[in-house]
Order: structure tokens, then C-alpha cells, then sequence
């Protein structure tokens, strides 16, 4: 496989990027969020009896976020963090991004691990995320489950 002139570069700014949305998930900042994502977004979950597939609008998928962080708040997340990251140029403003996913408690406990593929557009300096396709939901809800186990169950 040919890699493009600049690579280097690309990997770092994608680096970049996933820091800051990184950051924006762990302050729990929906707008700062939803910043990161393209005008239309087309994501691909896999929710562990199916596969939801859907193009979202910027109000639906603010939505979404918002619902995003409510969710993380009720197992507690504080922490997230990408524990793998590799990418792949298909030109200098488009590029796939793989990641797997570590989110923590606030006490900095293991909560689940989860994959997620990118597919990022840069139409200024700044990239942008225009797909995406993950593995979360089920994962989600297995530690959701536990979380609400009483205690010795």
C-alpha cells in the first residue's frame, strides 16, 4: 500500500483530534462533542442482536450525544481513553482511523473496552468526523447490568 506524501503529519493531527474529543468526553461537554462531528454523520452500531445503521443530522445527533453522556454518567465513566490508534491516509483530507476505546470510573476502574472505526474528512485545517462504525452497545450494557447488581450478587 502506498502512504501518501505527509503521513506523519496526518497521524499527528489525527492524534490531535482524538485528544481533544477525548477531552470533551471526559468533561462531559456535549457541545465541545459535537463539534468534532460533520454537519451529516453516517453511524454504524452494532448493538449486539443487530446492526443499526443511520445518517444523522446535526439536531439528531446532538441528541445523541447528549444521550451519550447521560448514558456514560449512570455507569460513573470519568475517564476515556484510547489505548489504540491506527490510521490509514486515503488522501490528505480523507483519512480511517481504528481505535479501541478504554473507558474508566472516576476512581480510575476498568469499566469496558470498546473498538470504533472512523472515517474522518478535513475540508479546512480541521478534521472531522463523517463515519463511524463501533462495537460499544453491548459492552455498554453488560456494564450498565452490573452496575445496578446489588452488591454480593
Amino acid at each position: 500500500m502506498t502512504t501518501p506524501t505527509g503521513s506523519s503529519n496526518i497521524t499527528a493531527d489525527v492524534r490531535a483530534f482524538f485528544t481533544t474529543y477525548c477531552s470533551a468526553f471526559i468533561r462531559q461537554d456535549a457541545p465541545a462533542i459535537a463539534g468534532h462531528f460533520a454537519d451529516m454523520i453516517h453511524v454504524a452500531s452494532d448493538t449486539g442482536d443487530d446492526v443499526s445503521v443511520h445518517v444523522a443530522t446535526p439536531a439528531e445527533w446532538r441528541k445523541t450525544i447528549v444521550h451519550l453522556v447521560e448514558m456514560y454518567r449512570a455507569i460513573d465513566v470519568g475517564w476515556a481513553e484510547a489505548t489504540a490508534l491506527t490510521t490509514e491516509a486515503i488522501s490528505p483530507r480523507l483519512v480511517h482511523a481504528r481505535l479501541r476505546w478504554s473507558l474508566q470510573d472516576r476512581a480510575r476502574r476498568p469499566l469496558y473496552e470498546f473498538d470504533a472505526l472512523y472515517t474522518l474528512a478535513r475540508h479546512t485545517e480541521t478534521f472531522r468526523i463523517i463515519a463511524i462504525a463501533h462495537n460499544e452497545i453491548p459492552r455498554y450494557r453488560r456494564c450498565l447490568a452490573k452496575a445496578k447488581r446489588p452488591l454480593g450478587s
